[in-house]
């Protein structure tokens, strides 16, 4: 049994957080911890630890319909770099200037994840293909906090498994849902966190 990649924790972190000796509940935590940060992802609806995306293999993150405008929105962000951008079947090199306007190359525009380019993007399907790095790095204070989040969630499961009826077995299985968010997060912290990282653009 193994942590998915975008996991924001593992055993032995959650071990050091619940004080938990021992190996018998190691695959329960990596249930726990598989389901606590995907959950994130699908409320955020979008990837948030940082990964490379490459446009060889990757279609649903790294092609876009160009509109011939001079942005493009990438599915994932904040852009972290940029390898390759090849639009209609030309390279596209990275703008060298500080003015942008009239640069025959790309900008970034990490946060929004943009790809900026004055000569605009040809109209076309999936034309644009870009390959990339995006997502909150293991030493940014966005990850950080997400982490804080992840851990909290795994240990109100495990911490109140009792009260909710659950065996292991069934435990290791346990979908979050947001009646459940709702029923813990009375003050809401929860829910202002997941929101503020909840992919505001449909892309």
């Amino acid at each position: 049994m193994e942590l998915v990649s975008w996991a924001f924790s593992d055993v032995d972190d959650m071990k050091r957080f619940l004080n938990i000796t021992g190996d018998t509940q190691n695959d329960l935590l990596v249930n726990l911890i598989n389901g606590s940060s995907s959950f994130m992802e699908m409320q955020t609806r979008r990837r948030l630890i940082a990964a490379d995306y490459d446009s060889a293999t990757d279609k649903a993150n790294c092609w876009v319909d160009g509109n011939n405008s001079k942005i493009v929105f990438l599915k994932q962000y904040p852009i972290n770099s940029v390898s390759s951008v090849v639009v209609s079947g030309a390279t596209i090199s990275a703008a060298e200037a500080t003015d942008y306007y009239g640069s025959t190359g790309y900008v970034i525009y990490s946060d929004r994840g943009i790809l900026f380019y004055d000569n605009g993007f040809d109209t076309g399907i999936q034309n644009v293909r870009v390959s990339y790095n995006a997502g909150y790095a293991k030493t940014t204070r966005e990850y950080y906090e997400l982490q804080e989040l992840c851990r909290s969630l795994v240990s109100r499961v495990y911490n109140t498994r009792d009260k909710l009826g659950f065996k292991s077995e069934t435990l290791m299985n346990y979908q979050y849902t947001m009646a459940d968010i709702k029923a813990w997060d009375k003050a809401g912290n929860i829910q202002v966190v997941l929101n503020r990282y909840k992919r505001k653009i449909t892309r």
